[in-house]
């Protein structure tokens, strides 16, 4: 007798994490940090389990297509968040080199957003992010203009304090000496990918 369909596609998953994870991680690491990169491993696993039955007998071809994806996906948002914290501290998109560790780079962006209130950081996402004019922004808000324009004002200013901060940091040399440089982290465990896959699923794969 036959295994049932279901035990089939988890069978065929566990092999294709287990044989192809490592590639995909290391794909998506040639591009982002190691944990976006992690991400983006759980994020192709869902995929495929999604789609199990598409998958084709060339395997890991179709697994870094997936990769290339996602990948691109984070690289928008990245890009966004980056240019979120360029246009609102006047930083010239010219002036900030397009390569990893820039001045105001993508995790930069997001630390920076992190910082702020969560009421300035559903502002400056409505407002950039969405592209929202200000009438626009005030009815998403429920407020009335004037009361989106002061709350984009002080938005602004708070952000602009802390990319002044981040960029002094970035100025000043640090005393305390780098730790060695540690290996690339391995993929993250099938366990990481199961608990994502239940959690979009509301199923174990």
């Amino acid at each position: 007798m036959s295994p049932p369909p279901e035990a089939k596609a988890r069978a065929r998953l566990d092999r294709l994490y287990r044989d192809h994870a490592r590639s995909v991680y290391r794909c998506a690491a040639t591009r982002l940090s190691p944990q976006d990169a992690e991400d983006v491993v759980c994020e192709v696993f869902v995929v495929a389990w999604r789609r199990i039955t598409e998958v084709p007998p060339y395997e890991l071809g179709w697994l870094l297509r997936v990769t290339r994806n996602v990948m691109a996906n984070h690289l928008r948002a990245g890009s966004r968040r980056a240019a979120l914290v360029r246009r609102v501290t006047g930083v010239s998109p010219l002036s900030v080199p397009d390569h990893a560790g820039d001045v105001v780079g993508q995790d930069a962006a997001e630390r920076l957003l992190a910082r702020l209130p969560a009421r300035d950081q559903e502002v400056l996402r409505l407002l950039v992010l969405e592209d929202l004019s200000v009438p626009e922004l005030a009815e998403a808000l429920g407020c009335r203009p004037n009361t989106a324009s002061a709350r984009v004002r002080r938005a602004k200013e708070r952000l602009a304090r802390l990319y002044a901060e981040h960029d002094r940091s970035a100025e000043t040399p640090s005393r305390t000496p780098s730790p060695p440089a540690s290996p690339p982290p391995a993929a993250p465990s099938y366990a990481t990918v199961g608990a994502t896959a239940s959690t979009r699923e509301g199923t174990t794969p």
